[in-house]
């Protein structure tokens, strides 16, 4: 069978409405727990996000069916050899897509602690090896920008999990495909990587370069006590991925009505944010 590749516009209503139907199913999660029994839903309300994402991706993608965006758009999931994506090859996306962030994260303090435990590293290969794992730590709001300039100038893998493995989007019927806008989402890509680019050298050739200096400026706000969206005291302390933190409650609010960050507009999911437990 012949597959027509999706455009960047195809694939970005798919994903859009697939984030509208999840979100949808967390706010129906949120009522019924609540209805059914608020001491239980204040204890869980943290993983509803996950338990809203798991739930839809499995009664469709892990059931090798259409997502409700896929059926929207017209789209269906293949892998490089344009074949459908096996059980295992969408569990292991399904991981990545909810959790790799914070799986990412955690693969990099545990090899933290192991460079600091080992003894038979030599402490200029320990310094090294920490000063690669701090700029990971460090640069994951570049490498994700990075990536979505890629997918604006290639149209290929939407999601950090798609590249990863290797499922991209294609059509059956080439009169769906909508190449209106594709010259300038190309375009975008283009210069969206170059002022990424440019502003890594730029700092690489400072004469004041280290690496405090790769630290993005949104860990700088990220040390304030105070919310910006109550101006009050922090309660329930959550961080965004891009560094932000807010009230636990106030971030839920914002992201119900749009899905970015109220600081620095990066796209923000509301299954990425994470509860601080000692940040006070």
């Amino acid at each position: 069978m012949q597959f027509y590749n999706a455009q960047i516009a195809d694939i970005l209503r798919c994903n859009q409405r697939d984030e509208a139907f999840v979100s949808d199913l967390e706010s129906q999660l949120h009522s019924f727990l609540k209805y059914i029994n608020s001491r239980s839903y204040h204890r869980i309300r943290q993983s509803i996000p996950l338990i809203a994402n798991v739930w839809y991706y499995y009664m469709t993608s892990l059931s090798n069916l259409q997502t409700l965006g896929e059926e929207y758009a017209g789209i269906i999931r293949i892998t490089k050899n344009n074949k459908i994506p096996s059980t295992l090859i969408q569990i292991l996306w399904l991981v990545l897509h909810i959790g790799g962030e914070p799986l990412f994260d955690r693969a990099l303090i545990a090899a933290e602690k192991q460079i600091n435990r080992s003894v038979s590293l030599t402490s200029n290969a320990k310094e090294v090896l920490l000063k690669l794992i701090q700029i990971f730590k460090n640069q994951k709001l570049f490498l994700r920008r990075i990536h979505h300039s890629l997918f604006y100038i290639t149209g290929n893998y939407y999601n950090l999990s798609n590249r990863f493995t290797g499922i991209r989007y294609v059509l059956l019927r080439h009169w769906m495909q909508d190449n209106s806008f594709t010259g300038s989402f190309n375009f975008l890509g283009k210069i969206s990587l170059f002022y990424i680019l440019f502003n890594i050298v730029q700092a690489m050739l400072s004469k004041n370069f280290n690496l405090k200096d790769m630290k993005t400026t949104s860990l700088v706000v990220a040390s304030s006590k105070y919310c910006v969206l109550c101006t009050e005291n922090i309660k329930g302390p959550t961080s965004t991925p891009c560094g932000h933190i807010f009230c636990w409650d106030c971030i839920q609010d914002s992201l119900s009505y749009q899905k970015n960050c109220p600081i620095c507009r990066e796209e923000v999911r509301p299954n990425r944010i994470i509860f601080l437990q000692n940040y006070m």
